[in-house]
């Protein structure tokens, strides 16, 4: 889906419009930026900034993707990798499944493919895909890249990327340098994004910490701009930048009287999100991030209630897309 925002609202923004809801358990919000950072712009995100979706959307243009007739292409999975490139690049994760559809820009089907399997030039698992002008990435979770050329789906590389129990989000600054983020089990708070080397096969930790639980929400996520990448992960009450080589809080996100109360912290796990979640008396930062020029967009939870909440409904919580650009402060919901 496709669009257009009125040059009065947030000015000069034309995104393709993706939206993968996969909520998990919530449970501890605190300050995670370093101590000697500046916190960037600060955004309030509350009733005052909700607009209806007419009143932000001039134009919206549907792409429906169209596999072939008597074929058993599963495009249904509410679980997928889906990149934008000069085609548009399908992966569907459902039923261990894991091929890789390609579409042109009115959906028309072009040609699948799938290398599946354990061996040294297949991809056991798929946790993301970049495509760089004719090379497929797939980010297989473990630690490793497997690079393909393309459209032949030709082999090429395996990349090692580092010793971790999980990568969920990887991304490229150059061909020999990644960015990434790992996932920890526990409750401890642990730094989750990497700029991995592989001339040196070295990792460099940037000084961002992530929250007890946060990954049950949302791992570190990434989103890449022109000149360099934001990081965001669930909970997190800041937007980061990595630019140049330097990290930054590109924004601190400030959700006002909904904020989580600090006493509820220390609440056992269940009773935590009986009070923070099944409330709606709290707003928070579900860890998702996309951009499009100047412009990035991010999930949160409860910045309104839902009259129609029903927890056993996922479409009824309330959750809402919001829009922000950083350096005039405005934002949509």
């Amino acid at each position: 889906m496709k669009a257009s925002y009125r040059p009065d609202r947030i000015k000069k923004i034309s995104i393709l419009l993706i939206i993968i809801l996969t909520p998990g358990w919530i449970f501890f919000q605190c300050q995670t930026r370093p101590a000697d950072s500046d916190p960037g712009a600060s955004i309030l995100l509350d009733e005052s900034s909700l607009f209806a979706f007419d009143d932000c959307v001039s134009e919206v243009e549907f792409i429906s993707l169209e596999s072939p007739k008597d074929t058993l292409i599963n495009l249904s999975c509410s679980i997928y990798e889906l990149v934008i490139s000069d085609k548009l690049y399908y992966a569907s994760r459902c039923h261990n499944d894991l091929s890789i559809h390609s579409f042109d820009w009115k959906g028309h089907y072009i040609r699948s493919w799938n290398r599946k399997g354990d061996g040294p030039e297949e991809y056991p698992a798929l946790h993301g895909l970049l495509v760089e002008k004719d090379q497929m990435y797939i980010n297989t979770g473990r630690g490793r890249v497997i690079k393909y050329v393309l459209p032949e789906f030709e082999f090429l590389q395996q990349i090692p990327i580092g010793d971790f129990d999980f990568v969920p989000s990887i991304s490229m600054i150059t061909p020999e340098k990644f960015l990434i983020s790992t996932e920890h089990t526990g409750q401890e708070t642990e730094q989750i994004f990497h700029i991995v080397d592989l001339q040196s096969a070295k990792a460099n930790t940037l000084p961002v910490l992530s929250l007890p639980y946060s990954g049950e929400l949302n791992p570190g996520m990434l989103a890449k701009t022109e000149d360099g990448h934001l990081l965001n992960f669930g909970l997190s009450d800041s937007i980061y930048q990595y630019r140049d080589g330097a990290l930054s809080v590109l924004a601190s996100l400030d959700f006002g009287e909904r904020s989580i109360d600090p006493a509820d912290f220390e609440l056992e796990g269940g009773v935590f999100i009986e009070k923070v979640l099944l409330s709606q008396d709290y707003a928070f930062n579900t860890g998702h991030i996309a951009t499009s020029g100047e412009i990035f967009k991010i999930m949160a939870y409860g910045i309104k209630r839902s009259p129609e909440f029903d927890s056993d409904n996922l479409t009824t919580f309330p959750f809402y897309d919001v829009y922000i650009h950083p350096e005039s402060g405005k934002k949509k919901i």
